[in-house]
């Protein structure tokens, strides 16, 4: 039997240098909305699913983007597939840290970083 026992997911806290610039990533990459403000950060919201996140401001960038560090990343599945929305990245010329599985096969997924180099991870169906 383990020490907790986790009943659900409550929200994600993701620490940026630029908050303005993260709110802005987030808001029109990734697709969430703001709540509110709760300082010294930014409460906001998927539209299409139950998660939250916590954007804190007043911190450092990572210098360098990339599977090198000890660091978490967390995957989101995206409505309509994994492929039109790598090529909707591609497009907006954001960094694609890493591309992995077959977009003929049943599982496929990418990686992209957000301004402070926290990696986001789109993985499902291609």
């Amino acid at each position: 039997m383990s020490l907790l026992t986790i009943d659900g997911f409550n929200v994600m806290t993701i620490y940026a240098s630029n908050l303005e610039e993260s709110v802005a990533f987030y808001r029109d990459i990734i697709g969430f909305e703001k709540i509110r403000d709760m300082e010294p950060g930014v409460l906001m919201q998927s539209k299409a699913a139950e998660l939250m996140v916590y954007l804190e401001g007043g911190r450092e960038k990572r210098q360098a983007a990339g599977l090198q560090y000890t660091q978490t990343c967390f995957c989101l599945s995206v409505a309509g597939g994994v492929k039109p929305a790598l090529e909707a990245v591609k497009g907006k010329n954001l960094e694609v840290v890493l591309e992995y599985g077959d977009m003929a096969s049943e599982f496929a997924g990418f990686q992209i970083t957000d301004p402070d180099g926290n990696i986001v991870e789109i993985a499902g169906r291609p």
